[in-house]
C-alpha cells in the first residue's frame, strides 16, 4: 500500500513539475510590465542603488562582527566558569585532604 501512494505522490509531481509551454503572448506581456513603468516615470532609481548596497553590506558586516562577538564573549564565560568549577573542585579536595589531617593530629 505504502508503495502505490508514493507512486501516485510521484505521478502528481510529475505532473505538476512537467516543462509546460507559456500562453500566447507571455513574453510581450512581461516586457511591457518591465518597460511600461519606466517610460512613465522616465528616469527611475532602481532599488537597491550602488549606496543602499554599500550601507546594506556595511550593516550586515556590523551585525556579522557583533554576533560573532557575542558569541565569542559567553563562549570565553562559559570557559571561565568551566575552570572556576575545576579550580573549586581541586580546592574542595585539597581542603578536605587538610581538615582530614588536622582532625587526625588533634586526636
Amino acid at each position: 500500500m505504502q508503495f502505490e501512494e508514493q507512486d501516485w505522490l510521484e505521478q502528481e509531481l510529475k505532473s505538476a513539475l512537467a516543462r509546460k509551454e507559456p500562453p500566447e503572448g507571455f513574453a510581450r506581456g512581461v516586457n511591457q510590465k518591465l518597460v511600461e513603468p519606466r517610460r512613465q516615470h522616465g528616469n527611475v532609481i532602481e532599488f537597491p542603488s550602488r549606496s543602499a548596497k554599500r550601507w546594506l553590506s556595511v550593516a550586515a558586516a556590523v551585525v556579522l562582527v557583533a554576533g560573532g562577538t557575542a558569541g565569542y564573549r559567553r563562549y570565553e564565560g562559559e570557559k571561565a566558569k568551566r575552570e572556576l568549577m575545576q579550580a573549586f573542585f581541586i580546592a574542595g579536595g585539597k581542603l578536605n585532604h587538610v581538615q582530614a589531617h588536622v582532625a587526625e593530629v588533634s586526636q
